[in-house]
């Protein structure tokens, strides 16, 4: 199979799983109750939605930063910022592709080392699950319905993600604190490599593995957790926000925020475009099963808060874009070659 057939294959593999989870969750709808559940929204409130949003955003490029600091030192705050943005933007329409365009995007504007950038990226990506996870952990606590029945396999998948990402993340810090072994590990993989490509895949593994050197800077640790806690309380109050847009600050608070995030982010985590169909389905799901709120409305919920999220990154991120002079295309062949 081609590198092409492969590409057009997980591509129609995304909209299929998009279709399935958009049925699923609109089966049955009312459209016009769904209609006027949406005309009747507040969007004053989606804009502070929407603002709340951005700065989350901003707040992860800062993080990003420190993150990058052991690699290089003081990078722009608005460089950095228009990597999170393109990269949001090309996952809207490529699912997962921006995580490869975003370290592109970050090296052409500074010089930066493409592989060392993907490492950064995978910590953002370990950070999150980690707070995802504690999420799962909290709704117990914030919650006394009938979870277990509404969503019997949430618990036994949080164990799993979590003895994963433990796994991956003691292996990986393992390989960057011992390069010996590091080293071994790619003779081993080199085998089976052509001669041709033993230096750049050598040099694409530490590289990639530079990406943990914030480890080793544990002075930044506080400053990293805090951005990281900020993220995902901007993460609630947006939430909220959206539960006065819909006018179910009355039946919602701030509990039911933590729930119906933790919850939506495992839709959000669905190889879509832009995460639709996936965030419909769960957040749908969670504001109709755990809180007795009408479908439509919680279609509705779903759908603007979504559509707010997707149009504006989507803005944004295409400004970047453009002046930017991104090429996906050179992005592509960077990832494809291993440069580094």
């Amino acid at each position: 199979m081609t590198e092409r057939s492969r590409r057009l294959l997980q591509f129609l593999f995304s909209i299929a799983l998009t279709v399935g989870f958009l049925y699923a969750a609109f089966r049955g709808t009312d459209m016009d109750q769904l209609a006027a559940a949406m005309a009747g929204a507040d969007f004053l409130w989606l804009f502070v939605m929407f603002l709340l949003l951005m700065l989350s955003h901003c707040l992860r490029s800062w993080r990003w930063r420190y993150l990058l600091e052991p690699i290089k030192p003081a990078i722009g705050f608005r460089n950095l910022f228009s990597g999170v943005m393109v990269g949001y933007l090309i996952n809207n329409i490529l699912p997962r592709a921006g995580e490869l365009v975003r370290p592109y995007t970050l090296g052409k504007l500074e010089s930066v080392s493409r592989s060392a950038t993907l490492g950064t990226i995978v910590v953002e990506r370990m950070m999150d699950t980690a707070t995802f996870l504690f999420l799962l952990a909290m709704i117990p606590l914030v919650y006394d319905g009938h979870l277990r029945e509404t969503f019997p396999w949430l618990g036994e998948a949080g164990v799993l993600l979590t003895a994963a990402m433990v796994g991956i993340f003691a292996m990986i810090t393992l390989l960057m604190v011992r390069r010996d072994i590091a080293n071994a590990l790619v003779g081993f993989l080199t085998r089976i490599l052509p001669a041709s490509v033993h230096a750049r895949f050598r040099r694409m593994v530490h590289s990639f593995l530079d990406g943990f050197l914030f480890l080793k800077r544990p002075a930044n640790f506080l400053i990293i957790f805090l951005l990281s806690a900020g993220v995902w309380l901007l993460y609630i109050a947006m939430t909220k926000a959206a539960f006065h847009a819909l006018h179910l600050e009355h039946q919602l608070g701030w509990r039911a925020s933590i729930v119906v995030l933790a919850i939506s982010s495992i839709g959000i985590a669905v190889p879509t475009p832009g995460s639709t169909g996936g965030y419909h389905f769960f957040t749908a799901q969670t504001l109709t099963q755990l809180f007795l709120i009408p479908e439509e409305t919680a279609l509705g919920f779903a759908t603007l808060t979504h559509g707010v999220g997707y149009a504006g990154v989507t803005l944004i991120g295409l400004y970047f874009f453009l002046h930017d002079h991104v090429r996906i295309s050179e992005a592509v062949k960077e990832a494809k070659e291993n440069v580094t």
